[in-house]
């Protein structure tokens, strides 16, 4: 059996035969298309440009900064345009509630509206920033998608800026509470911490280096007082000798006393005389015979001195103290050591008061690095508290100030840069498009009819089909027979 091979005579054969079958579809998909062209509900699309106006303070002045890249901030608009509060404040203005749930009003008017932004005009390499929206709302009626993409615009602008000025004072109030409870927060701190250091007053770690230099200088003081009793300890020795010594009558003391400037003889122990005058006799022989007046004279004076001198040393010694009572030397002497007895008293009073403020002082400045670690925490969390609480402070400075520029609308603020145009044309549907889907579908329907129809038919219509299905010579071929 021969292979058989597909002509392209073959399909027009097909056509030939199967034509009504591919061209009613068509046909019939045109008028379809012209008839979804014609009565399909129509949608108009009004667009409404919104541009951000540059703010009239400064915003450096607050501290702002745009911290929204082009992606988040066309969220963010797009959020805000799309939120209810607008979406029934405009249903509210232009009076769209015709006993539909509002719900349902705000669901159809969110999915009309479409917010995009603009191609840019020139590029570049720097950054974009965006600046302008275009909100577009689509709608059955071409006056109803103008006025409420307007509608949309306008209500847009005045709810962001009041928005901003809501967002502002929120802000403000959020900060103000916030510096009250630091603020309370660190008085209590304050008064643990005055409490704590006045509990530990004199020891505390900033007191150590005046406490160092009281302690050396109660020190020097101690030496200095040390000194002095040492020296007064001396002086009252040698003044008890000098008492005991004219008690005694000993030569190895001399009281001086002055009546007019001159020596009394009582003031001189008898002694002292008797040593004096064996020098000075001495001394005259050395110069004169002891025939001599002057070396006579010495001899009778020491004579008579050392006769005194033994009288003295026989007399009671409570004759003596009468007699050394009435001498203004001797009686000086003893207001001398009197006096010493008491500066030494006074000197060991000091030492002993000098030695306990020095221990004291010594106590501080060991117990300073306790006390340190005692206020270690207490006094971070001041000084956390205190910095926390200047930081709020100069936020809310600049929150306030930011809530005023909001309120007064002198930051960045949306503007409706082009109202919304009455449309001409529907964007839905497009009749171009609707033809061409028609027809597409007519065509495809009319193949798909057509190769099935010609599938389904089992006869012979050529001598090549005949030779396929019985495998026998044809001997003649009529082109067409006419019926009488």
């Amino acid at each position: 059996m021969e292979e058989s091979h597909v002509h392209a005579l073959d399909y027009m054969s097909v056509f030939d035969r199967r034509k009504w079958w591919l061209i009613t579809p068509i046909v019939l998909s045109v008028v379809v298309g012209i008839a979804l062209v014609q009565y399909l509900p129509k949608q108009y699309k009004s667009s409404a440009t919104l541009g951000v106006s540059a703010p009239i303070v400064s915003p450096t002045l607050v501290n702002q900064s745009t911290a929204l890249d082009n992606q988040e901030r066309l969220r963010a608009v797009s959020q805000q345009l799309l939120s209810p509060a607008i979406l029934e404040r405009v249903i509210t203005e232009e009076r769209l509630t015709r006993g539909t749930p509002r719900d349902d009003q705000v669901s159809r008017l969110r999915n009309a509206i479409e917010v995009t932004v603009p191609d840019p005009v020139a590029t570049t390499t720097e950054p974009r920033r965006l600046d302008t929206f275009i909100v577009s709302y689509s709608d059955g009626s071409p006056e109803r998608a103008r006025r409420i993409a307007n509608r949309l615009a306008t209500v847009f602008v005045d709810e962001h800026s009041k928005t901003r000025a809501e967002h502002a004072e929120d802000t403000s109030e959020f900060i103000a509470t916030q510096l009250r409870a630091s603020e309370s927060r660190l008085a209590d701190l304050e008064t643990r911490l005055r409490g704590a250091k006045e509990a530990h007053m004199g020891r505390l770690p900033e007191q150590t280096q005046a406490n160092l230099q009281t302690l050396a200088g109660l020190r020097q003081q101690f030496e200095a007082s040390a000194t002095a009793l040492r020296g007064e300890q001396d002086r009252l020795s040698m003044l008890e000798r000098q008492v005991e010594g004219a008690k005694q009558g000993r030569n190895d003391v001399w009281i001086p006393s002055t009546r007019g400037g001159e020596l009394s003889a009582a003031a001189v122990p008898v002694e002292t005389r008797v040593i004096t005058l064996e020098r000075e006799l001495a001394v005259a022989r050395a110069v004169y015979t002891d025939k001599h007046p002057e070396v006579q004279r010495l001899q009778d004076e020491l004579s008579t001195a050392r006769q005194e001198a033994q009288a003295d040393k026989e007399r009671p010694n409570a004759d003596r103290l009468a007699e050394l009572q009435l001498d203004p030397a001797y009686r000086q002497l003893a207001a001398d050591r009197e006096m010493t007895r008491l500066r030494i008293r006074e000197f060991e009073r000091s030492g002993v008061d000098l030695q306990r403020q020095i221990v004291a002082y010594q106590s501080r400045v060991e117990e300073a690095p306790k006390v340190e670690q005692q206020l270690v925490a207490v006094q971070r969390d001041y000084d956390l508290e205190k910095q926390q609480y200047s930081e709020l402070s100069a936020k809310l400075r600049t929150a306030v100030l930011a809530e005023n520029i909001e309120r007064n609308r002198r930051g960045e603020e949306f503007t409706v840069l082009y109202a919304a145009t009455l449309p001409t044309s529907p964007t839905k549907p497009i009749p171009w498009r609707v033809m061409a889907m028609s027809v597409l579908a007519g065509v495809v329907l009319g193949v798909g009819l057509t190769l099935g129809r010609e599938y389904l038919d089992r006869s012979v219509h050529d001598v090549r089909e005949l030779k396929e299905a019985f495998d026998v010579p044809v001997l003649a071929e009529i082109g067409h027979i006419e019926l009488a």
